[in-house]
């Protein structure tokens, strides 16, 4: 039989059954044969799925291959830090201490979050040992209690990645001035002095030295502002504290009626100067 009688029989019955009109049926015998060719056909050749439901399809589909977003856990940490970093400068009050303490639990729970797999896990792990330490000082204000000198330094680590806020005392000839913190054999003063960003060392001035008790073990050659090298004592401290942020073991010359705090304190961080303080990141 020639390959298109099947399409003819299924026409004529099509026809037949439509219609009603017997000028279009076909001998019994035919149409018989058609109908087990159809068949056969029908067997062979299944109609797709898609084509009896193409909506059903599709959604099918979609849901199959369309994975759930995944919460983003270590930037939910990081904005919930921020909230509790503002809350915390301005709060006035135990119960303002207590939401910061809540924000500062929620930034950690957060973070432990970030799948291991993620770019952002080592991140996430030393933010939140820093994240704790702010916990521990925001709680203790939260109880009316003093946080410890190392917590308090610790709090001043913000979330975006300031490692110490120095405030800005006053200013002269437009350079600021800042607190600083120093022990010598004579024990802890705290003086005034220049934060100098053209200084390389931190230099003090004669009666700081002696009120600190500090030994000269040499001297330096330094370049003064004309352009001079003169030669200064030099002598060691304990440690230099400026807003939280603590240098152990320093190196300082000793000379000339104002101090300077030099790069050698502060060089390994980035700064921003502001117009009441000093961030270092």
């Amino acid at each position: 039989m020639p390959a298109y009688a099947p399409a003819v029989g299924a026409v004529l019955l099509v026809c037949s059954l439509t219609t009603g009109l017997t000028g279009c049926a076909a001998p019994q015998k035919s149409v018989e044969k058609s109908a087990e060719e159809i068949e056969e056909v029908t067997e062979a050749a299944p109609l797709p799925e898609s084509a009896s439901s193409p909506t059903a399809a599709v959604t099918a589909t979609a849901k199959a291959t369309v994975p759930a977003p995944q919460p983003d856990y270590f930037r939910e940490g990081v904005n919930t830090a921020t909230s509790a970093v503002s809350i915390g400068q301005t709060a006035q009050s135990q119960d303002d201490w207590k939401l910061a303490a809540a924000r500062w639990r929620k930034a950690i729970a957060d973070l432990q979050k970030v799948p291991a797999d993620s770019p952002n896990h080592a991140l996430a792990q030393q933010k939140i040992k820093e994240y704790q330490q702010h916990l521990i000082s925001a709680e203790a204000s939260a109880a009316g209690k003093t946080a410890s000198p190392a917590a308090r330094i610790a709090a001043s680590v913000a979330s975006d990645g300031r490692k110490a806020t120095i405030p800005i005392v006053g200013r002269r000839g437009g350079i600021p001035l800042v607190s600083a913190t120093m022990q010598g054999q004579n024990g802890k003063h705290t003086f005034e002095m220049l934060f100098d960003t053209g200084a390389s060392g931190t230099l003090i001035t004669p009666s700081m030295a002696n009120t600190l008790g500090v030994v000269v073990v040499g001297e330096v050659q330094v370049t003064i502002a004309d352009g001079s090298v003169v030669a200064l004592p030099i002598g060691y401290l304990d440690f230099i504290e400026v807003g939280g942020l603590r240098q152990e073991s320093i190196t300082v010359a000793i000379g000339g009626d104002v101090a300077l705090l030099g790069q050698d304190f502060y060089g390994a961080y980035g700064l921003a100067i502001n117009q009441d303080s000093i961030a270092l990141y």
